[in-house]
């Protein structure tokens, strides 16, 4: 069985997000096993003597590097105009072709922020890498193309175009993003070519027909021959409808191609893993205990009452992640219901959106509150560690890998019951249970419940200690193996 793996980002190579993570550790835990892969992604940045010429608005060079990760043989394709160039340099270089729209960012980077339309330049960049994956397809002649979210979707297209017999694999890491665009923005782009195509066009408009809208998810999704969550539970999730009366996110629109998908046996949840650095045995727990202690002392030493809960929260500042606790509640935002919690201390990384940014300066000069907007990667892995509880309140989570690292570190995490938390974390009321969690069946009772769940868990923690010590033990003794997920992957690939 030979699969070639193609994702838009992957580490150690590249990386803005769990992509990066899954496609850096999944395919060492297949190779495992005994399949023969080989991971494809862009090399950013990168340069390499030419091996093809793909046609794609003009003749464009693709350079192939080779590399590997820990065994597994990687190719970095690599590409000058939609790969290399930082078109916000002054002097701007020159653009392929003129566009009041594109050719504005940083190019050498996995995605980038498009200025007016939503996905544009990442839409030109990966149909780009998609008609450049098919030239490898012809040459390494696999027997499975497994691609990751919407970016991969028009190589199925084009796949299916050119009837190409390679098996088709889709992993789904986020729902929320489909790669939309309106049908008149793509016109004379050479992806225009699958909407028009009779038999696969269809298959590429989004099901909102009002909008004239082309669907790369959708396109991946419908011509996949299986296709995965990254958690059980986000698999049943997007079948559904989204009811943002509620929070809550469902198919976005897809519902009903997810749910012939799941109804026809080609839907399939399986959860990521984590990649630990080390075994759950009693030495190293009471070496990351006393780790946390320095690290916690360390981070509260500013606080009005340093001896309080800590309570970290590190992510993304943007609607999935922190919505939650910027919404009013009573009169108030959810954060500051929770900084008015005596005893807690609330420490933030997070950057994203001006917004919420701004709504996290707003907070500045509270006693019992600090945050670095900005994106800090060892302070954030000082707050895992340092933290009494991990706040991840997300509106919607495929899968997570913060509360799987906090876990790690010792720290329960405390989480809004959807997606992959659900299949991660087990309440603190059950007999193994690992962290603290909150739902609701109204918008009022969700936040609500989010609140109380941070005083439930401050009062284990001041009123229970050797209860508290105990969650920490059994969420530290929890290990997501890639191994067990990879054998999940391998189980599909053998499916029809």
């Amino acid at each position: 069985m030979r699969v070639l793996y193609i994702a838009a980002e992957c580490k150690p190579f590249s990386k803005a997000g769990g992509v990066g993570d899954v496609a850096g550790e999944l395919p060492i835990a297949l190779k495992n096993l005994g399949v023969d892969i080989e991971i494809v992604v862009p090399g950013y940045g990168d340069t390499a003597e030419t091996a093809y010429t793909v046609q794609y608005h003009r003749p464009e060079a693709v350079g192939l590097k080779q590399a590997e990760t820990k065994g597994v043989p990687v190719t970095l394709v690599t590409n000058q105009t939609y790969f290399a160039t930082d078109y916000s340099a002054s002097p701007r270089p020159a653009p392929p072709f003129s566009s009041a729209e594109l050719f504005r960012g940083n190019y050498a980077r996995p995605y980038v922020d498009s200025v007016r339309i939503p996905y544009y330049d990442d839409a030109a960049r990966f149909s780009f890498f998609s008609e450049a994956c098919l030239e490898l397809i012809a040459r390494k002649k696999p027997d499975i193309v497994h691609i990751n979210d919407w970016m991969l979707g028009y190589l199925f297209g084009r796949m299916k175009m050119l009837n190409l017999p390679q098996k088709r694999v889709l992993t789904v890491h986020n729902m929320s993003y489909q790669g939309n665009l309106w049908r008149g923005d793509i016109a004379r782009w050479p992806m225009e070519a699958i909407a028009d195509d009779k038999r696969v066009g269809k298959l590429f408009a989004d099901p909102h027909a009002d909008w004239d809208n082309v669907n790369a998810m959708r396109l991946g999704l419908e011509l996949a021959d299986q296709t995965n969550t990254v958690s059980p539970t986000y698999m049943k999730e997007i079948a559904k409808r989204e009811n943002p009366a509620k929070f809550f996110e469902g198919g976005k629109g897809l519902e009903r191609v997810c749910a012939k998908l799941a109804k026809t046996g080609r839907l399939h949840g399986i959860l990521n893993a984590f990649d630990y650095q080390f075994a759950p045995t009693d030495e190293t727990f009471e070496a990351v205990m006393h780790d946390k202690a320095a690290m916690k002392a360390q981070l509260s030493s500013g606080f009005q009452n340093p001896a309080g809960m800590l309570l970290g929260f590190v992510g993304r500042a943007v609607e999935q992640k922190f919505r939650l606790l910027a919404e009013p509640l009573d009169g108030r935002s959810v954060l500051d219901h929770i900084l008015a919690i005596d005893g807690v201390n609330v420490a933030i990384v997070a950057t994203g959106l001006p917004k919420y940014e701004d709504f996290l300066r707003s907070f500045s000069g509270r006693p019992n509150f600090a945050a670095i907007v900005a994106f800090d990667r060892e302070k954030a892995r000082q707050i895992s560690l340092g933290s009494d509880v991990f706040l991840m309140p997300s509106v919607f989570e495929p899968c997570g890998i913060t509360q799987m690292e906090s876990m790690n570190w010792a720290t329960p995490p405390l989480v809004r019951w959807t997606g992959g938390l659900v299949d991660t974390v087990v309440p603190h009321t059950r007999p193994d249970g690992t962290g603290f969690g909150f739902d609701g069946a109204t918008p009022a009772k969700i936040l609500q419940n989010l609140v109380k769940s941070v005083r439930d868990a401050k009062a284990m923690f001041e009123q229970a200690p050797a209860r508290f010590r105990e969650l920490q033990r059994r969420g530290f003794q929890q290990r997501f193996l890639w191994s067990a997920s990879a054998k999940q992957y391998e189980e599909m690939y053998g499916i029809g």
